[in-house]
């Protein structure tokens, strides 16, 4: 204590010193006048003082009847002037405060503290003060998880119920007292078993001791029992999934809870779905009659129809082969007619015309020559075009005749092994033939490459193509241009590109004349190769590729090398048959890097 004790009562100051609660002495004035450490520590704050300040104070919600010698004394108050515990927030000295529990008595002499310390007043008033900082906390907590307890039992479908040791109900939730019919105030206190566990689903009676809830408030073990049978208020059966499990405080067993899950919304719906299969299976057997019944008429009566479609069938062939013999008779009438006039055709274009062709155009080429000079220079001019002309008629009456032969397969191919440049320059001396001389220029590039093709037929495809593409169409006329001046080099190059030769040509003018490039596909189709045609960008014209299979040759070879010449600008080179060859084009050179 703060005061110093007499003699006799040291040993008591060490006791009240030592206690875990506060204790404060107020006299009659109230104020306080002694407290112990336990009161200091939790009252005082640093640098300033408890004793001497008023109790009230300290402790603004105590009761002021209560303090010795007031006037006003409290109606109902034990003998000895001793309270119950009450909470209260108190002050401490430099303001702050905290809640406690505060318990009073009165003694009714001073002595009986301290064994005559002396004290004016005769009459003390001792306050028992607990601080109550952590426990309201735990409280609260506690309270928090009560309240979170019972709202989760009151939500909880199933039925919940706790039962002490001796099996009598001490807790159950709402949903267990609406499934057994009982209001939950009925249950407190009743033994569980003897309730709603006393018989077993026959009737008979079922022992406490077998119950499941037995065992387990005597071993601790836990149960889950599918199928058990409670008894409700008015007697029903209820089947429920039943589980018991033990509470403990700690090591000892203080009771049991046992959950439960009404059955009889499951058993109805599964004997709603016994009684929907039921009817099911039993619609499935009617249906399988009807359709049964079904099938067979549907049988007979498709082998009726069968049977009728049969012979109508019968009768619409024996008609159909009537009427396609006479179409077949008539088919190979016209065919037998259109085969005599195609045979007269050739026959009027390979002799009847070609001869007197042949021989008009000799006549005109020794007029032409005029070798005494009689002829005017322009008589001679129109002369040599005249033979030109007629030179070019028979060339493609020729070249025509040949494809016509060959596509009929009255004539073959003739591979032989061969160098791929002769075949382009004599493909090229042929398409100034049919073009004329001087109205083209060429671009060429025929490295020497050995392939095994028939020559004559190939330069024959590549003269068409040129001319095709130099816009040269059968009577030796090409189109106009309506932009003006229009290149009229035609490029042509060759090179080899795995196990086939591709011959690319292209030219100012798209192409496809119904009658070169008949020619020429056929051709390239006879030699097992494709022709391709591209859009070239930039461009007015198309390009062919030409590909075919070099065969048994073998392929690129080595060129000769050529004597050095001394660097001067060359001419344009004149072709044999009138037309200029140009210096390699960069189209050119694109080709012959390409891999398409």
């Amino acid at each position: 204590m703060s005061s110093r004790p007499s003699r006799g009562a040291a040993r008591l100051a060490a006791i009240l010193d030592a206690l875990p609660d506060a204790l404060v002495l107020v006299n009659a004035n109230g104020t306080v006048v002694n407290a112990n450490t336990i009161a200091l520590e939790t009252f005082e704050a640093p640098g300033t003082a408890l004793v001497g300040r008023g109790l009230l104070d300290l402790l603004p919600q105590f009761d002021s009847k209560l303090i010795p010698g007031s006037m006003r004394r409290p109606d109902h108050m034990d003998p000895a002037g001793r309270t119950k515990p009450t909470r209260m927030m108190a002050r401490r000295t430099d303001g702050s405060e905290f809640p406690v529990e505060v318990t009073s008595a009165n003694l009714e002499n001073g002595q009986q503290a301290y064994d005559g310390y002396g004290y004016a007043s005769d009459e003390l008033l001792m306050l028992v003060v607990r601080d109550l900082s952590g426990t309201i906390d735990t409280e609260a907590e506690l309270a928090r998880s009560q309240r979170q307890t019972e709202m989760i039992l009151r939500a909880a479908s199933e039925g919940v119920v706790g039962t002490d040791t001796d099996g009598r109900i001490v807790l159950v939730n709402p949903a267990a007292a609406q499934i057994l019919g009982y209001r939950a105030s009925d249950l407190g206190g009743r033994e569980l078993h003897t309730l709603v566990l006393h018989s077993r689903p026959d009737g008979s009676p079922f022992p406490y001791e077998e119950s499941p809830l037995a065992d387990t408030l005597r071993s601790g073990r836990k149960h889950r029992v599918r199928g058990q049978v409670l008894f409700a208020k008015s007697g029903e059966r209820v089947p429920v999934d039943l589980t018991t499990a033990p509470v403990r405080d700690g090591d000892q067993l203080v009771g049991a809870v046992m959950t439960f899950t009404d059955r009889r919304p499951y058993d109805a719906l599964v004997q709603e779905k016994a009684d929907a299969e039921k009817a099911h299976e039993e619609e499935l057997e009617r249906l399988a009659e009807e359709h049964a019944s079904e099938l067979t008429a549907l049988r007979q009566k498709h082998v009726t129809e069968v049977e009728e479609l049969q012979e109508r069938h019968a009768e619409e062939l024996a008609a159909g082969e009537e009427r396609y013999a006479a179409l077949g008779e008539r088919e190979k009438d016209r065919y037998e007619a259109l085969a005599g006039r195609h045979e007269q055709l050739l026959t009027l274009l390979g002799t009847s015309l070609r001869g007197p062709l042949d021989e008009l155009r000799r006549e005109l080429a020794a007029l032409a020559a005029d070798d005494a000079g009689q002829l005017w220079p322009e008589a001679n001019q129109v002369l040599h075009h005249l033979s030109a002309g007629y030179s070019r008629i028979t060339t493609l009456i020729d070249n025509v005749l040949g494809y016509q032969r060959l596509d009929a397969g009255g004539e073959g191919i003739t591979r032989t092994k061969v160098m791929l440049d002769a075949v382009v320059a004599a493909g090229v001396d042929g398409a100034v033939e049919l073009i004329g001389p001087g109205r083209v220029q060429f671009a060429v590039h025929a490295p020497p490459i050995e392939a095994e093709v028939d020559s004559r037929l190939l330069s024959t495809a590549l003269a068409h193509l040129v001319a095709d593409v130099a816009g040269v169409d059968a009577t030796g006329n090409s189109p106009v241009s309506a932009g003006g001046y229009m290149d009229n080099t035609v490029v042509v190059a060759a090179a080899q590109r795995g196990e086939v030769v591709r011959i690319e040509v292209r030219g100012p003018y798209a192409g496809g004349d119904p009658v070169h490039e008949p020619i020429v596909r056929g051709i390239v189709r006879a030699h097992g190769g494709v022709l391709q045609t591209h859009e070239v960008p930039g461009m007015s014209g198309s390009a062919f590729v030409l590909e075919v299979p070099i065969g048994a040759g073998a392929g690129a070879v080595a060129a000769p090398e050529a004597p050095a010449l001394e660097e001067a600008p060359a001419p344009a080179e004149q072709t044999p048959s009138g037309g200029r060859r140009r210096a390699r084009r960069s189209s050119v050179d694109a080709f012959l890097e390409s891999e398409v």
